[in-house]
């Protein structure tokens, strides 16, 4: 079976797996689908069924004899994650079946090949850390806001019961060695670290205003002027991290509370802590990545669908970004906060509508192209930039109002080349009613 191949049938298992359909689950098994089949980040279907707290799936599985304590990408095992999201039934069924968590042994944070990161060296006193102010906090560590040698930085740090865990401080190192190499107006600039005593800390630049969600709630709809330059923004911090060498760099989670606002007015690409530096062979060009990884709002079908995909998952992304940014209402905004919004896009193949009064030329166009439901349709953001700055030139030297008046229908959306055109409802505050399709 080609690399492909497994891939899909992988993807496949561990979607169902996590959708409770135990007869396709059974069908697939007893058709050869070998049960500790992995995605890109090491999970198995037994790691999805009990995060999603699906006993029948646990059970059905458990009788074709995995391996009950697999570690995925974060060195987790099935029966940690029934922990994390107190599935107690299954957590009884695991630890039956031998299922433990995964071991807390004391390590260091050895730079090893890495040895240029000791020019970023900062003195953890330098940070004044119990006087940090905190401006966010995820799964694996605390983001505070410091003043070192004078200047407001943002800090990282690992949370201290992940630092005995060897695989989560390799993630951790090799995140500071990917960052100490980037150099780009429109990616976040990192500074230093802290890596000879704990907490292990990141330190980037400390961006005042915010995210890109944020400033779209303080500042309510864009001009196009406006909307079209952030868009330049995106796809110049992107294009420099698809175009990095030796390895592309996927952020897999591009969403606007990671693009941050310059005090200048433009925007930075910011938080790789999902992103992944990418193997490619020059022949292929080939990425062969599985995995629901991510944010639903944003989030291409083929990583919804545990398919293999590739960079192109952050033009997806990035087309939802621009049309929320134009728009000015979540994608979805009926489904917001659910897997509805992942679901009818990579099931039904349906986009957010087109319901703004005014758009920039030739837009609707390339969003179209970017959300393509094909990823190997989708252009790449160097392709994006040049279009961008013909639609720039656009804006900057028609003698109109500022706006660009939308008709009240769209067009099918390149996935659905045969659907009809949809009439467009629209609330009095310009939000969506309806999805395309």
């Amino acid at each position: 079976m080609g690399t492909f191949k497994k891939e899909e049938e992988t993807g496949t298992l561990l979607y169902y797996a996590s959708k409770v359909n135990v007869s396709i689950l059974k069908h697939m098994l007893d058709n050869g689908t070998p049960v500790d089949a992995a995605d890109y980040d090491g999970r198995t279907a037994l790691h999805l069924a009990a995060s999603e707290g699906h006993t029948a799936a646990v059970k059905l599985l458990l009788e074709y004899g995995p391996s009950v304590n697999p570690c995925g990408r974060f060195n987790e095992t099935p029966l940690a994650n029934a922990q994390r999201y107190r599935h107690k039934d299954i957590c009884d069924l695991l630890e039956v079946n031998g299922g433990f968590t995964k071991a807390h042994n004391p390590v260091t944070l050895d730079l090893g090949w890495h040895d240029t990161l000791s020019t970023y060296e900062i003195d953890p006193a330098e940070l004044c850390m119990e006087k940090g102010r905190s401006i966010g906090k995820g799964a694996f560590g605390e983001i505070k806001i410091f003043k070192w040698r004078g200047t407001a930085v943002a800090a990282k740090s690992l949370l201290s019961h992940l630092t005995s865990d060897q695989k989560i401080v390799k993630e951790f190192v090799d995140e500071l060695a990917l960052l100490s190499r980037l150099r780009h107006p429109n990616v976040m600039q990192f500074l230093g670290a802290v890596s000879k005593s704990q907490p292990f800390v990141i330190v980037t630049e400390y961006l005042p205003k915010g995210d890109l969600h944020d400033y779209l709630d303080r500042n309510g709809k864009l001009d196009a002027l406006t909307a079209v330059k952030f868009a330049l923004d995106i796809a110049k911090g992107m294009n420099y991290l698809h175009k990095h060498k030796p390895d592309p760099i996927v952020h897999r989670d591009l969403k606007p509370r990671n693009l941050l606002v310059h005090e200048a007015g433009y925007l930075k690409v910011a938080d790789f802590g999902l992103g992944k530096l990418l193997d490619v062979s020059e022949a292929t060009q080939q990425y062969l990545m599985t995995g629901e990884t991510g944010s639903y709002r944003y989030m291409a079908p083929e990583v919804f669908l545990h398919k293999a995909y590739d960079k192109s998952v952050d033009v997806f992304s990035f087309a939802v970004i621009v049309h929320e940014v134009i728009v000015r209402s979540g994608p979805y905004s009926k489904f917001q906060g659910s897997k509805d919004i992942a679901h009818f896009r990579a099931k039904e193949g349906k986009r957010p509508t087109f319901s703004a009064n005014t758009y920039p030329p030739k837009m609707k166009d390339l969003l179209n192209e970017c959300w393509h439901q094909d990823p190997t349709k989708r252009p790449s953001f160097s392709t994006l930039i040049v279009h961008l700055e013909d639609i720039l030139h656009q804006i900057q030297h028609k003698k109109v109002d500022g706006s660009f008046r939308l008709f009240t229908c769209i067009r099918p959306t390149p996935s659905d080349p045969n659907s009809p055109v949809i009439a467009i409802p629209r609330s009095e505050s310009g939000d969506e009613k309806s999805l395309s399709r």
